[in-house]
């Protein structure tokens, strides 16, 4: 008889996203990830290294004791090649922006990496775009040609809305990834008209 996976049957589209503070005590212990190294940056501390240096942020899912999944955040700045704003009067081909760093998510569970996504999104839209002026959000989806077939996380965040900032980059890739990039202003008018309407 199979054994059945401890994630089965929850509902995590109920759960909200934690952000992790220096005092949560999360081993991360059977946390397994369709790539490893997501597991070890966990186990080996990397994360909250980074959240107790300031350099990045974190928000992680749990399910009695377990984590289920995390996605961390940091400022990055987007190049293209091309000014993408010019109907609206924008010029620049360089633009603030929010990077996603890491999404991990345990792979017995089913949509929980769509939901952090999901969650970052409506969450930069909503809370740093208006104080900082940060339109655009960026991911370098990791590229691994070495194994079979060539591992492309580029199409989970394609299929949220997301654009490659290098569209014609050749491959495989001379970095280990693929730049991609999400306009957040229909979530922010969105937003703003849902605000309008609720006074």
């Amino acid at each position: 008889m199979p054994q059945s996976s401890k994630f089965e049957g929850v509902d995590f589209s109920q759960m909200n996203p934690e952000r992790l503070t220096l005092e949560m005590d999360v081993s991360g212990q059977g946390f397994r990830s369709v790539r490893g190294e997501f597991v070890t940056y966990w186990r080996q501390g990397r994360v909250l290294r980074e959240v107790n240096a300031n350099i990045s942020q974190c928000w992680i899912l749990q399910f009695e004791g377990s984590l289920v999944g995390y996605i961390t955040l940091l400022a990055d700045k987007l190049t293209l090649e091309d000014p993408i704003l010019l109907n609206e009067g924008v010029k620049y081909r360089t633009f603030p922006a929010v990077k996603i760093g890491l999404l991990a998510v345990d792979r017995r569970t089913k949509g929980v990496g769509r939901q952090l996504l999901e969650w970052a999104i409506e969450y930069v839209a909503a809370e740093i775009s208006p104080m900082l002026g940060v339109r655009f959000m960026t991911v370098d989806a990791l590229y691994d040609p070495d194994v079979e077939p060539p591992y492309d996380a580029s199409g989970f965040y394609r299929r949220i809305g997301f654009r490659f900032a290098a569209p014609n980059e050749e491959l495989p890739p001379t970095e280990p990834y693929r730049t991609l990039y999400l306009d957040l202003k229909p979530v922010i008018d969105l937003l703003d008209s849902q605000d309008i309407d609720s006074t």
